[in-house]
């Protein structure tokens, strides 16, 4: 009788995508259950004016989130320009859910941006991609910065 009881409690157990995955790196992202999670990418050595970037996705609510990033340089450049994207996780591949605004300043050395109240849809992880760029003197440096995934119910 306790190994039918067993048996039937082990049959109604749910196995979700987030607990199949929980833990695991996809594409250099940890896939976890925070409500916050934050990236901070730094150029090569050999680049004179990106000093590093920054990106940051929170929940904000159910099935709602805020994207934020920065781009700092080392002086003030032309333009510098920060640019953030929400990715979700589908079949093993990190997809673009949501394009951001770009924010550019010039004759500046940061930049920053925030996006609020972006609706997803539950069942997947997301997480945040930033586009961090500087243009002095017709020299582009850049980088990408990708935050670990969130689990959204």
């Amino acid at each position: 009788m306790v190994i039918f009881l067993f048996c039937m409690m082990l049959g109604t157990l749910h196995v979700s995508a987030a607990d199949e995955l929980l833990g695991t790196v996809v594409d250099g992202s940890l896939l976890t259950e925070e409500t916050e999670v934050t990236a901070t990418a730094y150029p090569k050595a050999r680049w004179t004016y990106l000093s590093d970037g920054t990106g940051t996705m929170t929940v904000t609510g159910t099935r709602t989130v805020r994207l934020s990033g920065s781009t700092t340089a080392k002086q003030k450049v032309d333009a510098i320009y920060v640019n953030m994207y929400l990715q979700r996780l589908v079949n093993g591949t990190w997809c673009t859910y949501y394009i951001g605004t770009r924010s550019t300043k010039y004759d500046a050395y940061f930049v920053s941006i925030t996006e609020t109240d972006i609706s997803v849809e539950g069942g997947y992880y997301y997480r945040a991609s930033g586009a961090h760029v500087i243009n002095q003197d017709g020299t582009i440096e850049s980088i990408a910065s990708y935050t670990n995934g969130i689990w959204i119910d």
